[in-house]
């Protein structure tokens, strides 16, 4: 449908083009041509910018519109010599003009301020960070981003604060400890030298919901949004925000093998223990075999007693079951 729209739109700026090129027209011919115009930008304005069409924004969109037109028509009329020289030129203010005015004043009229709208709303850094009212509540995301896992900017938006000590005062106890743990990780965060983290102070009013604000916000950014939100994680990948989903993180980190499980491995050397036998997974990890010195040079069966995590790796200690012919 918006593909349909979007060519409809495209062939009334055909139109337009061929009515200022010719003079000839009268000005109520002009002006119904011109109706017809801002009836397929409010098209446009719902179906492919995906925004609700009100009476404020038609009042808005209409004003603007023929504002621009009558600013094009002067701009012509006072550069008539330098026109006649480049006559493309007319055209291109013709075309931009009423409709850079029309949307200016639609964005202007939601009272969004000129400085919002303007401003170059691209990346502060090669990589930013949203993080969500449900990722500082967790908490992992102090840690994670402590060890140095997360690189460029963390961004915190004010009105993820102002969630967060909504749940802080609330009568509820849980609820109420959840505001505070989200707090104290925000507090946290900010000690941290790298990566930086910045409160990111501007707000969305006409947007209601906080979701809504933090997928807005993330592209307009061209942020990755850190979220344990399941339903915040879903909405927003259809948006097409890339998301770092912490839970998902931890999945990817579990042990591939368990305690009490049974493995096959290689013995290549002794260990450092007495009558110790080492091996190695298929990933490189380290597999610490007791009794089994005499096998080195066979493959066995080893049932996992222990799995130890250090920053040089995983170990898996275990004890010999049998032989593996």
């Amino acid at each position: 449908m918006s593909k349909i729209i979007g060519a409809f739109f495209l062939v009334l700026l055909l139109v337009v083009l061929i009515v200022f090129k010719n003079y000839g027209f009268t000005l109520t011919q002009s002006l119904i041509l011109s109706i017809f115009i801002t009836a397929a930008s409010f098209l446009f304005y719902q179906f492919v910018l995906k925004r609700r069409i009100t009476v404020k924004i038609v009042v808005l969109f209409s004003a603007g519109f023929f504002l621009g037109l009558y600013l094009a028509k002067g701009i012509t009329l006072s550069l008539y010599s330098l026109f006649s020289a480049f006559p493309y030129l007319q055209e291109i203010i013709f075309l931009t003009l009423p409709y850079l005015f029309g949307f200016l004043a639609v964005e202007v009229g939601r009272k969004r301020p000129l400085s919002e709208i303007f401003k170059d709303e691209a990346p502060l850094y090669c990589s930013v960070k949203v993080v969500d009212t449900s990722a500082l509540i967790d908490g992992r995301v102090y840690e994670i981003a402590k060890i140095g896992f997360i690189e460029g900017k963390i961004v915190i938006p004010r009105f993820v604060l102002e969630e967060l000590q909504t749940l802080a005062d609330s009568t509820d106890p849980m609820v109420r400890t959840k505001g505070k743990k989200g707090l104290e990780i925000v507090s946290k965060l900010k000690t941290l030298e790298k990566p930086p983290v910045e409160i990111y102070e501007r707000d969305f009013p006409w947007i209601r919901d906080v979701d809504a604000k933090l997928v807005e916000l993330s592209k307009r950014l061209g942020a990755k949004l850190i979220t344990t939100d399941y339903n915040l994680n879903k909405v927003a990948s259809i948006k097409g925000i890339e998301i770092l989903n912490i839970n998902d993180l931890a999945n990817a980190l579990k042990p591939v093998v368990a305690v009490g499980e049974e493995l096959v491995v290689f013995l290549v050397k002794e260990g450092k223990e007495k009558n110790q036998g080492v091996g190695y997974l298929d990933d490189g990890t380290m597999v610490v075999v007791d009794n089994a010195k005499h096998l080195i040079g066979h493959k066995v069966k080893v049932l996992v007693n222990n799995i130890l995590q250090t920053s040089a790796g995983k170990i898996i200690f275990g004890r010999l079951k049998e032989v593996v012919k």
